[in-house]
Formats: structure tokens, C-alpha cells, sequence
């Protein structure tokens, strides 16, 4: 018998709840079926008491950021989606270190970062996903990755109760940062340096630059597909087995990067996986290369 995870969602915070909503309208690719439950804690008191009520009720969650690098599938999530964008926000300076709450976008925060003339987060511009999700996933471009400008990571254990680790006992990776799955990231510190201002947005503008060359931004996508395996980048091997512009139904492997698929308009959730899951057959087939995927899929 399956569960009513809806029960109990309703009255529980100030927050916006919402009931069988395409997650499609979540995530950045525009693909996937309802969520029973999305949840907007408003602030650090509302999230304690939704994840406790949902510990205690072994309800399932999954904390949703801007919906980048993620796939959800067709037939959707059973339990409670809980979101940080429309809260979780707030962001200040104090000296040469900002602190970000996780609902923010990492574009307000490296733009918090240029009016207050401070420098070091400058490669993360255009980078479309939260404070949260960039630090949960130790987002990266042009060579550098947030675990280089991060001092410290207030997080939120499953019984509410709120820790902070500094940088030094924090263990990030290559696209991750590895925490007990059940925790949540509230915000974080990250150190940067004083810088002139001119300078700053010059180095801005050319990672735009950069970034509008190279990644198909008019189409819906999830980011970057697969992490870049030790033999070189990911999208240099798909692009060497000829998959650019191959397509299923409405999912393509992009024509200008190889290392991402968009949405052409009404692709399925199941259409996209299936093109990861070919991409992954004839890379390792023709290179003996075993890609690993930076987006998560997830759902039914």
C-alpha cells in the first residue's frame, strides 16, 4: 500500500507547500513527473521542524537547490521535496569573508562579491545553481572549485540540531563533498580578498565570454552530464565517437559542447537517461573509458 506523504505538509510551516507538482518546473533541464509534497521552509527554524517531523514519520526528503545537475524521473518523487530558494537567502560581509545561506544563487553571490570589491569567486559566474548545491556537489570552473574559497559550513544534523566544520575537517573531492546523507547545508563562510573593482568585472566578463562560446545556454539543460575522467575531458571523448547532435526523441547530446544534453523542448525524463546511458555503452566500447555521471537521477 503506498503511503500519503501529503498528510501532515499542509499546516506544518508559514513556508509555501505544494502538492503534485512537475518537478520539471524545478529543474533546469524541464523534465520530470510530481513531487507529492514540495516544501519552502522559510528560515533555519522552519527547516528544523520539517526535517524532524519527517525523521520521526520516516518520510523521505530530498533538499532541492535550483534544480541543476539533477534528473528527476517521469512518474516524479514520493515524499517531501524540501526547497531553500524562497527563504534560506540571506547574505552579509564582514571584512574580506561573506557568508551565503544555501537558498541563494551562487550568481547573487558572486555578484554580493564584485559590489563589495572582493575577489576569488569570479569563475563561478553563470554557474546556475545555490550556495547549497555548488557546496554539496564542490562546484568548479576554469580550474578552480569552491572548496578553495570556503572557510567554514554551517550544516543541520537529521535531529535539527545545528554544527559548524571548518574547511579543514570538511572532505571534498573531485565534485564532492561527502556528508552524512541526511544532513543539510545551511551556509557558508568563504574567504576571499580585497581586489579593484575594474579588475574584478574584467575577469567576469571574459569567463562569460567564455562560457557563452562554448556551453549550449539557449537550450534547457542539467550542466555538465558526466565528471571528466583521469584520461581527459569528458566531452572531448563523446565528441571523438562522433555522438554530437545524436538524439533520442527530444534529448541530444549538444552540438556545442558534447558534455551536455538539452531538452530540445518536450523531451522525457526517460529519453534523457537513456541517451546517458548510450553515451556511457559507446564510450566505454569504443575507448574502454568508464564515464561517471555529475548529474543525479533520481525518483520514479
Amino acid at each position: 500500500m503506498q503511503r500519503d506523504y501529503k498528510k501532515g505538509a499542509l499546516n506544518l510551516i508559514e513556508g509555501r507547500v505544494l502538492f503534485d507538482v512537475p518537478m520539471r518546473q524545478f529543474t533546469s533541464i524541464k523534465v520530470g513527473g510530481p513531487a507529492d509534497s514540495i516544501l519552502f521552509p522559510r528560515n533555519v527554524g522552519e527547516l528544523r521542524k520539517v526535517i524532524r517531523y519527517a525523521r520521526k514519520r520516516k518520510i523521505p526528503t530530498l533538499i532541492l537547490g535550483k534544480g541543476t545537475n539533477l534528473v528527476v524521473k517521469d512518474r516524479g518523487i514520493r515524499g517531501w521535496v524540501i526547497s531553500l530558494t524562497q527563504g534560506m537567502k540571506r547574505i552579509q560581509v564582514d571584512g574580506e569573508v561573506v557568508e551565503a545561506e544555501a537558498g541563494l544563487s551562487l550568481q547573487q553571490l558572486v555578484q554580493f562579491s564584485i559590489q563589495k570589491g572582493l575577489t576569488g569567486l569570479e569563475p563561478f559566474f553563470g554557474i546556475p545553481g545555490t550556495v547549497g548545491g555548488g557546496l554539496a556537489m564542490n562546484a568548479g570552473a576554469w580550474g578552480v572549485e569552491l572548496k578553495d574559497v570556503v572557510s567554514s559550513i554551517a550544516l543541520m544534523k537529521d535531529d535539527g540540531e545545528v554544527v559548524e566544520r571548518p574547511r579543514q575537517r570538511l572532505k571534498f573531492s573531485y565534485r564532492k563533498l561527502s556528508l552524512p546523507p541526511t544532513w543539510v547545508i545551511l551556509k557558508g563562510q568563504f574567504q576571499l580578498k580585497r581586489g579593484r573593482k575594474e579588475e574584478i568585472l574584467e575577469r567576469v566578463k571574459s569567463y562569460s565570454e567564455m562560457r557563452k562560446k562554448t556551453q549550449p545556454l539557449d537550450y534547457p539543460s542539467a550542466g555538465s552530464i558526466f565528471k571528466n575522467p583521469k584520461e581527459g575531458p569528458a566531452g572531448k571523448w563523446i565528441e571523438e565517437a562522433g555522438l554530437k547532435g545524436f538524439r533520442m526523441g527530444q534529448a541530444m547530446v549538444s552540438d556545442r559542447h558534447a558534455n551536455f544534453i538539452i531538452n530540445l523542448g518536450k523531451a522525457s525524463a526517460e529519453e534523457v537517461i537513456h541517451l546517458m546511458e548510450w553515451v556511457e555503452k559507446r564510450i566505454y566500447e569504443e575507448k574502454g573509458i568508464s564515464l561517471e555521471r555529475e548529474v543525479r537521477v533520481v525518483g520514479e
